[in-house]
């Protein structure tokens, strides 16, 4: 009797509607929603928040992936100011003259296209699906975050395809510029692309721009949630909210400027969201750093405050970098001691 009584007294929400089941038996159903009982318990059973060393392995391998990736998105800028970029040496794989011989010649220097693609890949292997654990109540903005993820690259590529699209038509009019029979197969196709994006496909502009950065710090804002999940199951979770807290008021200031710069407002230009495209500024950053040598063609005219926002924002990820690491290295470290046991 006192088992039965303890059983049933404890609160036992539907695993579907949330309806209270306590007082229902195992083999009964959900008078709201007919679900089963004996389901709810056991889904009652999964921990709604596991700590890191029981949670599900993939999802700490790549939470721990996407942070360390954030983190490095200032490389490629940090490469350029140092003069590295143009020592780091390119394999020329198809052999042709004149190809590119260093990283400073690459679309990754020349037209930003590391920072974008870093920027995407990590805030996506932030959202990965735990296994292993109770459906949570903000679970809903893992596809938003993804979604927002994806928007962002593909805005931050519209100049690329701009330019290669350019560079397809001129090839295209030389191509067409020689006797029929000296044409490739392939001169159709660069005409229909190259015309077809010109036409019908997005290009840079002001408001995409303001798009990017909105979007960009949307992902951001709602990537600080699977990212408190991850710190208060290895750590206090009040350092890991304080933590946490700078990356999201700086995502709703962002967002702030965006809905400001749409609605008209005087003082705010698509230039100072452009900056801001990725979240992170990580070309200021990079010139911050000892021993940095300014660039031509890097823009970092900013406001006394950026220089102080962009480092604590880097700062910010290079410490969740850190906490997670010897969060997974203890892990580890406690799971071999057991199997030596």
């Amino acid at each position: 009797m006192t088992a039965q009584t303890i059983e049933t007294s404890a609160e036992l929400p539907c695993h579907r509607c949330g309806y209270d089941l306590r007082a229902h038996p195992a083999d009964g159903e959900c008078p709201e929603c007919r679900a089963s009982v004996a389901e709810s318990r056991r889904v009652a059973a999964v921990p709604r928040r596991p700590a890191w060393r029981d949670s599900d392995p993939r999802w700490r391998r790549r939470i721990l992936a996407g942070v360390w990736i954030l983190a490095l998105v200032p490389l490629v800028d940090v490469l350029k100011v140092s003069g590295w970029a143009s020592r780091v040496p390119v394999p020329n794989v198809f052999g042709f003259p004149g190809a590119v011989r260093t990283l400073d010649e690459t679309l990754l220097c020349t037209m930003n296209v590391y920072a974008p693609v870093a920027f995407c890949i990590g805030v996506v292997l932030l959202f990965f699906k735990e296994r292993g654990r109770r459906a949570a109540q903000f679970d809903w903005t893992r596809r938003w975050g993804v979604a927002c993820s994806y928007v962002a690259l593909l805005l931050s590529a519209t100049e690329v395809l701009f330019l290669l699209s350019l560079v397809s038509t001129g090839i295209a009019a030389l191509f067409l510029n020689m006797a029929l029979k000296y044409q490739p197969r392939v001169t159709p196709w660069f005409v229909e692309v190259s015309a077809g994006y010109l036409r019908y496909g997005p290009q840079p502009s002001d408001g995409s721009g303001v798009a990017l950065a909105a979007f960009s710090s949307t992902a951001v804002l709602l990537a600080c949630i699977p990212l408190y999940d991850a710190l208060r199951s290895s750590g206090p979770k009040n350092l890991a909210a304080i933590l946490l807290a700078p990356l999201a008021l700086f995502a709703l200031r962002y967002l702030a400027l965006a809905g400001q710069y749409c609605l008209g407002f005087v003082g705010v230009t698509s230039t100072d969201l452009f900056r801001y495209r990725i979240y992170f500024w990580p070309e200021l950053l990079a010139t911050t750093l000892p021993g940095a040598q300014p660039m031509p063609g890097l823009s970092v005219a900013g406001s006394p405050a950026a220089y102080v926002v962009e480092p604590t924002k880097w700062c910010i990820v290079l410490v969740i970098a850190g906490w997670l690491t010897v969060a997974q290295v203890a892990a580890w470290w406690k799971r071999k001691k057991t199997h030596a046991a």
